[in-house]
């Protein structure tokens, strides 16, 4: 089952939040890398068993409203996610209690509650005793999943890569992480959801989080990088707004154009 393209705001635990908390009751010492927007560092136990029952407790520092989550790139098979009511912790609108799971990366979406805390109970690994680990935990409220379908051109990975010829005539070539762009576009659009959507990207006045594979990479004749689970980027707009009809027709549609890049804050 395909799933459309989804815009969310900021993460709720993003690093820049300095009030969230994050604490776990094993390999604690790396608990903050799940909030630091890398696939390159994550939270990993040491000497844990499926016994153990590990918790992470996530503590945004003051009340905030979610109705999407997503765990990038993790080994757990059973699991459960709960949010402080503010007495005690309960399930979901749409409880999470995971069994049997075998995904690399897995997502929840649920009727929006408002909480300041959020805890993560993991009951077994997908090999039985094996450490656990989770490089991001995404918690957030969606902008919006589009209903239509735009054409994604130019998706690119740019590393800023800067050659130098050397005196043996090879090449030495320095590269960064690099950052990802990509262009939406629709020729003729008038889905008024969709285009309340991209007029708020246009509008906001900080990064928001694009997951073009909407939660569903099996969507794809092949699942490259751009169109995984785990590739969530903070993003902005780059160019002016243009609500521009097809043609100047007021009855038409407006042409859509959308071109995204990667950003820091």
């Amino acid at each position: 089952m395909s799933s459309q393209i989804v815009f969310m705001d900021k993460n709720k635990i993003d690093v820049e939040n300095t009030d969230a908390t994050i604490t776990a009751s094993q390999g604690n010492a790396f608990s903050l890398f799940v909030r630091n927007r890398s696939n390159r560092s994550a939270w990993v136990t040491s000497g844990s068993v499926d016994a153990d029952n590990t918790n992470i407790e996530i503590d945004f520092g003051d009340s905030r409203t979610l109705d999407i989550l997503i765990l990038v790139t993790h080994n757990f098979k059973n699991y459960t996610i709960q949010y402080w009511n503010g007495s005690i912790y309960v399930d979901f609108p749409t409880p999470i209690n995971v069994s049997a799971n075998l995904l690399e990366s897995t997502s929840h979406e649920f009727a929006q509650v408002v909480t300041q805390k959020i805890k993560i109970i993991i009951t077994a690994t997908t090999e039985a005793d094996e450490d656990k680990f989770l490089y991001q935990f995404i918690a957030t409220s969606k902008i919006g999943r589009l209903t239509g379908w735009p054409k994604i051109d130019n998706p690119t990975f740019d590393k800023q890569k800067k050659r130098n010829k050397m005196l043996s005539g090879k090449e030495n070539i320095v590269e960064n992480l690099g950052g990802f762009s990509v262009n939406l576009s629709l020729d003729v659009y008038s889905n008024e959801a969709d285009l309340d959507v991209f007029e708020a990207l246009y509008d906001s006045p900080e990064g928001f989080l694009v997951w073009l594979c909407g939660g569903d990479e099996t969507q794809f004749s092949n699942v490259r990088m751009g169109y995984r689970m785990r590739d969530v980027f903070l993003m902005r707009t780059s160019a002016n707004y243009r609500p521009e009809f097809y043609k100047g027709s007021y009855k038409s549609g407006i042409i859509v154009d959308v071109p995204l890049v990667e950003v820091i804050t």
